[in-house]
Parts: structure tokens; C-alpha cells; sequence
């Protein structure tokens, strides 16, 4: 019975790390600052988002694209937020990047 109880406690202590370890959708935020890099990769930038610490330690979140047409359309929705005092949403992948958290899609919200 012990045997049996611990057997399920671990399953279920991985299936929960697994859920967590996965991210999740975050709404309403107020972009403080947004920073694109003068590096030879132009699909990378960071958001500070000042209300929302997460696991890495801090408020900044790394956006990466595959493409330099993605990154744009992403960087000009996050710098219209900034600058018409919008919120945005994104997706926590739930991955550092040394102290950002890494994002997956963003959007443009009200």
C-alpha cells in the first residue's frame, strides 16, 4: 500500500511540474519598456512588464521569432501598446533565458 501511494505521489508531483513547466497565457498587462537589441539577430527583444515577476527572477520577457517578419509584426504590437497606453496578452513558454522569461505569441488587447 505504501509502495502504491508513493508511486502515485510521484506521478502526480511530475504531471503537475509537466502542466506548470508549459507556461501560460497571460492577459491585461502594461508594457513599462521594450528593447530591441543592435545584434546581428533582429528577431530578438525584451518586454519589461512591470506588474508580472515570474520564475526567472524578473519582469522582463525575451521574445524570439522565427523570422525577421514575425519579430517586426510582434515588436510593433508591443511598441503600440506601449505608446497608446494599451495592454498586451502573451504566452509564458515557462523557458529562461538566463533572467527572461521566454514568450511564444503576443497580442494586442484593450
Amino acid at each position: 500500500m505504501k509502495k502504491t501511494l508513493m508511486i502515485f505521489a510521484l506521478l502526480y508531483a511530475n504531471v503537475t511540474l509537466l502542466v506548470f513547466a508549459q507556461g501560460a497565457d497571460v492577459h491585461g498587462l502594461t508594457v513599462g519598456y521594450v528593447y530591441q537589441f543592435d545584434s546581428p539577430d533582429p528577431t530578438v527583444f525584451d518586454i519589461d512588464i512591470p506588474a508580472r515577476p515570474h520564475a526567472c527572477g524578473t519582469t522582463l520577457y525575451r521574445s524570439t521569432s522565427d523570422s525577421e517578419a514575425i519579430a517586426n509584426r510582434k515588436f510593433t504590437l508591443v511598441v503600440t501598446a506601449f505608446t497608446a497606453n494599451k495592454k498586451i496578452a502573451f504566452r509564458e513558454t515557462g523557458e529562461c533565458e538566463g533572467n527572461r522569461m521566454k514568450v511564444a505569441w503576443i497580442r494586442l488587447t484593450n
